[in-house]
């Protein structure tokens, strides 16, 4: 199991901006997503009032960052997390989540994980889904986080169909995944790591790591191609892509 959560993120797990210990009984994304409340246990409250933006605490904790920016005409719901230069941009309804530290967001957000550096610039819904760092979700990218019949959602994971015994569960998005404009992705979507999707329909449940999925089609992307687009990215954060590169490429011939 292990393994294959390498395939989605390659460091730690960061929840409220620290490293978060895997325990073995508590070890795959939807479990993090659908107990959200444990990791609100030793959060409080910590913010200023902010003009023009509504802060609601009654049902959980809102924890703003000092140095994080919050536009106009945004809509905060506890249990909330916004972790160190996070800007959250107007507009936007974030609830029941976690947006650790350095994370671009805009549009309605319900129930997630934004690990570091992760972009979300443009409006549309991201539902009970775990964002791994270094994603750019193109606008109006959309997760859907229940079926039409209510049933229990289900994961392809290491090969394996799982029931993750919760009928709300959206996408899992590993690290340094690109997804066009109008991306929407069904419930229960599995996008590994260094992956770019360009689709106006619904594409696969299951996209392995370093695919370029489009027309329909995936194929493998070259390790130089994903170096070179990772590194243009991380750049733009002033860090640098050589430092973790040998790890991507371990990965990647692994895959």
């Amino acid at each position: 199991m292990i393994e294959h959560l390498e395939k989605i993120i390659s460091s730690d797990l960061i929840i409220n901006d620290k490293p978060y210990n895997i325990e073995k009984n508590f070890q795959y994304p939807w479990q993090w997503i659908n107990n959200m409340d444990i990791f609100f246990k030793n959060i409080e409250s910590s913010f200023s009032e902010i003009e023009n933006v509504v802060i609601d605490d009654s049902n959980g904790p809102v924890h703003i960052s000092n140095s994080a920016i919050i536009e106009p005409f945004v809509v905060l719901n506890g249990p909330l997390f916004i972790g160190k230069n996070c800007l959250i941009k107007s507009h936007s309804n974030i609830t029941n989540s976690i947006i650790n530290n350095n994370c671009k967001v805009k549009g309605e957000v319900h129930t997630s994980i934004f690990q570091p550096f992760s972009n979300k610039a443009h409006e549309g819904f991201i539902g009970h889904s775990f964002i791994a760092s270094w994603v750019n979700l193109g606008a109006g990218t959309t997760t859907s986080n229940l079926k039409n019949n209510y049933s229990n959602v289900s994961v392809k994971w290491n090969g394996e169909l799982l029931n993750t015994e919760s009928i709300f569960f959206g996408s899992v998005i590993g690290e340094h995944v690109k997804t066009s404009i109008g991306t929407n992705l069904n419930t229960g979507t599995i996008v590994e790591m260094g992956s770019n999707v360009v689709s106006q329909t619904f594409p696969p449940r299951h996209i392995p790591s370093f695919s370029f999925f489009y027309n329909g089609k995936v194929s493998k992307i070259s390790f130089e191609d994903f170096k070179d687009t990772a590194s243009k990215a991380m750049l733009r954060r002033n860090m640098d892509f050589s430092s973790v590169e040998s790890i991507f490429f371990d990965l990647y011939k692994k895959d």
